[in-house]
């Protein structure tokens, strides 16, 4: 693959993997502030060595090691402070925010299997609820139903949701 190729496709996973990228530090970070300018520093150095990434291999792994090391420098930079991590465990956050990521990924993709398998008009409801942000009663007024009714109604989407991202995930043998 060309290396122009390579540098717009570790661009785009960097993109999309922004925000798995900052709840990882976040887990391994005192500071709020050092969480932003360690994500920079990630995202300049998965750029810089875009030509070395495969596409075709796993992206988070390779981010999530670079940004395993950075946190691992920042935390020696931190030295002299009084709230300081020994490498141990922060190796074990790391690892415990790895795991919790790949939760919330299985997660995210049961919820997306389940999403497709509702009708239009519930997938609009919840559209208009939870992506536009709207209120129950702006959505009333707009479709002219009443509130209460699409109270118990997004009830029971959400409720046939979470018994089937359970039902996808007790397949899959993650179900917690």
């Amino acid at each position: 693959m060309p290396a122009d190729d390579r540098v717009a496709t570790v661009v785009t996973e960097i993109a999309r993997h922004q925000p798995r990228l900052r709840g990882f530090l976040r887990c391994l970070l005192v500071r709020p502030s050092d969480v932003d300018d360690l994500l920079q520093e990630i995202n300049t150095v998965l750029w810089e060595k875009a030509v070395e990434f495969t596409p075709g291999t796993d992206f988070w792994a390779w981010a999530s090691q670079v940004a395993r090391y950075k946190a691992f420098n920042q935390v020696r930079r931190y030295g002299r402070e009084r709230l300081v991590f020994d490498d141990a465990l922060l190796g074990q956050l790391a690892e415990a925010a790895s795991e919790q990521i790949r939760d919330l990924d299985r997660r995210r993709t049961a919820l997306e299997h389940c999403l497709g398998r509702l009708s239009a008009p519930q997938r609009q409801l919840l559209e208009l609820r939870y992506a536009a942000g709207q209120s129950v009663e702006a959505i009333s007024r707009s479709i002219g139903r009443p509130a209460g009714s699409l109270r118990q109604t997004l009830y029971r989407i959400r409720g046939a949701l979470q018994a089937c991202i359970e039902g996808q995930l007790a397949l899959a043998g993650d179900a917690s």
